[in-house]
């Protein structure tokens, strides 16, 4: 089980004044962006958004993914590309630890990652975006530059 002691409040600020701004009903919303119209709802009340949800959105607003969590002022990135790309994750997230001075073990002992899930990252595989924020919360990354958004 990844310890779930993150606090994402910004999240469901910054998720509603944009949607607010387009002046759309949750249903043209969610038409727009490509997910279903019942997820807007948890979205604004606080659900945290799958990757592949979480990126549309973005994409949408044209906004960065650390933008969006509050974990960066900066609203877009002057090199931000659409989409994501999973092939970037591991390179990251290794770079990270090394900067760090930790370990893919230190993280799961500190219950952040689990253990047994690096060998589908290193084939391209993604962890859930609750992980993804978790490392980025722990070794100061950008999640937007472990998608290969930046």
């Amino acid at each position: 089980m990844i310890k779930q002691t993150i606090s994402i409040k910004n999240f469901p600020d910054n998720f509603t004044d944009l949607f607010l701004n387009t002046n759309l009903t949750k249903h043209q919303f969610a038409k727009e962006v490509g997910i279903d119209h019942y997820q807007i709802t948890g979205y604004l009340q606080g659900t945290i958004p799958i990757t592949r949800s979480i990126v549309k959105i973005c994409d949408y607003f044209n906004c960065s993914i650390d933008y969006m969590l509050g974990l960066s002022d900066c609203f877009a990135y002057p090199n931000m590309q659409k989409g994501f790309k999973k092939d970037c994750f591991y390179p990251e997230y290794q770079r990270l630890l090394k900067l760090n001075n930790k370990t893919h073990y230190t993280l799961a002992k500190e219950k952040i990652v689990t253990s047994t899930k690096q060998s589908l990252w290193k084939k391209g595989g993604l962890p859930k975006f609750e992980v993804i924020i978790a490392i980025t919360y722990e070794l100061g990354g950008s999640i937007d530059k472990m998608l290969g958004r930046i």
